[in-house]
């Protein structure tokens, strides 16, 4: 007897062998061209979601069986299963499945914090990154490039902004490299920017074979390449472009569905010199890395996923209807800014913050999760007492006399910043034009005092508890005039506590002191 074709099953096949040939042909060849987007998609479909091969798999069975039956009822069963719990609620299920996976484990190893990291003193995250960018495009100068994202790279001992300098133009990106990298230095509002001129053979920006994503792909194609954490760096002198990888743990549960599910984990870090030569290390590696030594390659995406799975940590019957302990990530205003925000800490490193609110409360932020830039180690900080969060830091900052009386300027980038245990919120106020930092403030995130300083030696100072500050270099004096220095600190309510103007000759001093209580006094030559 012979098999049955399709025609036994009432399908009519329209095409010739050669046209189905051409089609396949041209589906493969794309898929090598775009071979980043080819892997990134079958990784995610095959590895992160195994609701599809396990019930395809259980959809091919059928199928066989009523292929073989020549049963229409068995290969309608097969698509349905397919579709039904491979695609729809299989996909489902195995995320609710791997978010409480994940709750239960940070639970047993989140630290419990009694305070948050201190910020580091040296480094302040001074520039906001949009400002950074204004900064770097009109530093730019080099014809048919373009500057690729910002990140945060460690360089020469203090945090940059770091912006690949990649070809533009669609032939200088077929046939051009990567032109090298410019940093912003974010610890000054001061414009402090270096570029880096280093020809990179398989840089950013560059299409097809000789791109950067693409010889990662082919390098590890069985990880997920996080190309959100890409940045460019260099140690000792040698240039490299870095960038994370996660991976999938598979676990099984059976009730109340049957469903293999994909738990993600940080799974390295792929590291490229200038030759193309890619090194991929784990972990473990990357943390003793002296090329790594000061960077975040801890996955972004993985520590929101954490964070946002602690929603899960009662079931998802609790996330859905009865809300127990059910946080939300707290709201950032608009800005460029996302979770985590990456804070360099007291002993070196960048810590990643996110804030989180009880679900439906309003925008108090009760928690604050922390992890490790390079381990993703977590910590959290819990509050007895809600503290302001960063959407209402910058109003209160917007509120203030000094700030408000500005026609052209907005306040903008809440950055946490911890001193002496205490969190405030660090905020910029900017032009519209991003062209520069006007002011900067300190809002307690306690009792809502509002701190507003001028120029950066006023902020370290701030963040020091009163040190000398010499600002006779500030910008904006010239020979034989002074330095204009105001310290500006209110209430929540944008009332005034304290406030003093000071004119400091060139070369002067000035001391700051900005009490625990959040009052302010500034000493100096009388304005």
């Amino acid at each position: 007897m012979s098999a049955p074709g399709p025609e036994d099953f009432g399908v009519e096949v329209n095409l010739e062998r050669w046209q189905i040939a051409a089609y396949g042909v041209g589906i493969l060849v794309l898929a090598v061209l775009f071979l980043p987007t080819t892997q990134a998609l079958l990784y995610g479909v095959f590895v992160g979601t195994p609701s599809v091969v396990q019930w395809g798999v259980v959809a091919l069975a059928i199928g066989a069986v009523g292929y073989r039956r020549r049963s229409r009822g068995l290969l309608a069963l097969a698509v349905v299963v397919f579709v039904a719990l491979g695609l729809l609620v299989g996909p489902v299920v195995g995320g609710i499945y791997a978010h409480e996976d994940v709750a239960s484990g940070m639970q047993g190893d989140a630290a419990q914090l009694s305070a948050l990291p201190n910020t580091s003193q040296e480094n302040v995250r001074m520039l906001p990154r949009s400002v950074g960018d204004n900064y770097a495009q009109s530093s730019m100068q080099y014809p048919q490039y373009r500057l690729t994202g910002s990140d945060i790279a460690y360089r020469n001992g203090t945090y940059e902004w770091s912006y690949g300098i990649v070809p533009d133009a669609f032939f200088v990106s077929l046939f051009g490299n990567q032109r090298g990298a410019m940093y912003v230095n974010m610890t000054t509002t001061n414009k402090d920017v270096a570029v880096e001129q280093a020809e990179f053979a398989n840089g950013r920006g560059q299409l097809f074979f000789d791109g950067y994503e693409y010889q990662s792909v082919l390098h590890d194609p069985l990880v997920g390449h996080d190309w959100d954490t890409t940045f460019n760096a260099d140690a000792n002198g040698t240039s490299y472009i870095a960038h994370s990888t996660t991976t999938y743990d598979w676990r099984v549960r059976f009730l109340p569905v049957p469903q293999v599910y994909a738990v993600p984990r940080y799974g390295g870090v792929e590291v490229m010199d200038r030759s193309g030569s890619i090194d991929s290390l784990t972990p473990a590696e990357a943390t003793d890395s002296a090329r790594l030594d000061g960077q975040n390659v801890y996955p972004y995406s993985l520590a929101m996923y954490r964070v946002e799975s602690m929603q899960y940590v009662h079931g998802a019957l609790n996330k859905w209807f009865w809300k127990e302990d059910v946080l939300q990530v707290a709201d950032l205003p608009e800005g460029g800014n996302h979770w985590p925000l990456a804070v360099p800490t007291d002993g070196g490193g960048l810590t990643y913050f996110v804030a989180t609110e009880p679900t439906g409360s309003g925008n108090g932020v009760y928690q604050i999760w922390t992890f490790d830039g390079q381990t993703g180690a977590a910590g959290v900080q819990q509050y007895d007492d809600a503290q302001i969060g960063p959407q209402r830091a910058v109003e209160f900052v917007s509120r203030n006399p000094e700030v408000n009386r500005l026609s052209n300027a907005e306040a903008v980038s809440p950055i946490p910043v911890v001193k002496d245990d205490t969190l405030y919120w660090h905020v910029k106020v900017v032009p519209s034009s991003r062209s520069g930092v006007t002011y900067t403030a300190f809002v307690n995130a306690e009792s809502g005092d509002v701190t507003v300083l001028d120029g950066d030696k006023p902020v370290y100072a701030f963040m020091t508890r009163g040190e000398v500050a010499d600002v006779g270099n500030e910008t904006g004096g010239s020979a034989g005039s002074g330095t204009s220095v105001r310290v500006v600190v209110t209430d929540a309510n944008g009332t005034i506590v304290g406030t003093q103007n000071i004119t400091v000759p060139r070369g002067g001093d000035v001391q700051v002191t900005v009490s625990d209580d959040g009052n302010g006094t500034a000493n100096g030559t009388a304005a």
